[in-house]
């Protein structure tokens, strides 16, 4: 029997310090943040479909919880949403805690995921874009003052959950880079099912 060794998951890190230092980590996604903060103020503020804007910091704080895990990626989330919500009309905290519940949940439920491939990347930005659109007007309406469920609600979830799961392609890997989650080489995920059987052994 051979001793068994350690095929490292270079795809999904459950931390933020990859062989960097706090400091790096956390400029590297303040500066991921703020370019979608500035594409979501200045480019998509004229450019809509439907009427209806991507939420780039959403997005952020999806792919935060998918390459991040539960607990690094709802303090991401969290900061992401606080600083979202000091462009809104709604009060401060609410994209906040919006975003964190919905990217912990999303980093618990994907938390056993060996790796991350693209299609899965663009439904996870779908579906936790939506919950987090959702969860947004939600909290709004019941602790914010405000009626944000109407009509349109499902329009605007469905348009802005498509869109980012479009741009998810673009700002998966941007946010890869910030937290040091690299893809896994082809070879070495076609060595794994192998290396493991002979290990078994």
């Amino acid at each position: 029997m051979t001793a068994p060794q350690s095929v490292p998951n270079v795809m999904r890190p459950r931390r933020l310090l990859a062989g960097d230092s706090m400091i790096l980590t956390t400029l590297r996604l303040m500066l991921v943040y703020l370019v979608a903060l500035l594409f979501q103020l200045t480019f998509f503020a004229e450019v809509r479909v439907a009427g209806v804007a991507p939420e780039l910091p959403a997005l952020v704080a999806v792919l935060a919880a998918v390459f991040a895990g539960a607990r690094n990626g709802s303090l991401i989330a969290f900061l992401a949403g606080l600083m979202w919500d000091v462009y809104l009309s709604t009060p401060l905290g609410l994209s906040a805690i919006a975003f964190a519940l919905v990217a912990h949940a999303l980093g618990v439920v994907t938390e056993d995921l060996v790796h991350s491939t693209r299609l899965r990347v663009v439904v996870l930005a779908f579906l936790g874009t939506a919950a987090m659109v959702t969860a947004y007007a939600l909290l709004g309406t019941v602790v914010g003052g405000r009626v944000l469920i109407d009509d349109r609600l499902l329009t605007v979830v469905l348009v802005a959950s498509a869109l980012n799961a479009l741009l998810s392609v673009v700002v998966a890997p941007a946010m890869r880079w910030a937290v040091r989650s690299e893809p896994m080489p082809r070879k070495a995920r076609r060595r794994e099912p192998a290396e493991r059987a002979r290990n078994r052994r």
